[in-house]
């Protein structure tokens, strides 16, 4: 019996070890003069995840560059056409340079508030930033200024394999 308790524990400690991180493809869409896109096309891995995903450098620095300064406006999530179709799962959107979490997260990033099941598995979903006011204990949305670079992470999403799209709105 200890034999066969002691094989099951190091099976299941190798399936995590091989359990792998998806895939993120990012690309900056112009759309006109003051719109902005940042698309995240994910894949998750063997355990449905994808890893934290900070905006490229270059889209960065795009949206940083000007003296007109651009805002988040918008999280749109999609399940991926022609793929398969993801779990419910939360987005969070983390302003790196000071930690806020910029759709409202109330416990620095465990729990969702605008981005709750935005990953919807049919559906397209999408909110606004919102920020978290302690004090008075209340949410507004708002939109967010690009000040700092902006990471990508999403949350409860298991299906191995799964395909899902994220888009950044910006305007300026």
């Amino acid at each position: 019996m200890k034999k066969l308790i002691l094989t099951l524990i190091i099976l299941l400690l190798a399936a995590n070890a091989f359990a792998t991180d998806g895939t993120v493809t990012q690309s900056l869409d112009v759309v006109s003069n003051g719109i902005a896109r940042v698309t995240f096309v994910c894949t998750g891995g063997s355990s449905g995840t994808i890893p934290n995903t900070v905006m490229s450098a270059s889209t960065y620095n795009y949206l940083t560059k000007s003296n007109n300064p651009w805002w988040l406006y918008e999280v749109t999530a999609y399940p991926t056409s022609g793929g398969t179709a993801p779990d419910a799962a939360s987005v969070f959107v983390l302003e790196t340079g000071t930690g806020l979490y910029l759709l409202g997260s109330e416990d620095g990033g465990t729990t969702a508030y605008n981005g709750l099941n935005l990953i919807h598995a049919t559906l397209s979903r999408s909110c606004f930033p919102n920020m978290y006011i302690p004090r008075a204990g209340i949410h507004k949305d708002y939109f967010a200024p690009v000040k700092n670079n902006i990471t990508l992470i999403v949350a409860d999403q298991a299906t191995a394999s799964a395909n899902w799209t994220v888009v950044f709105t910006f305007v300026q």
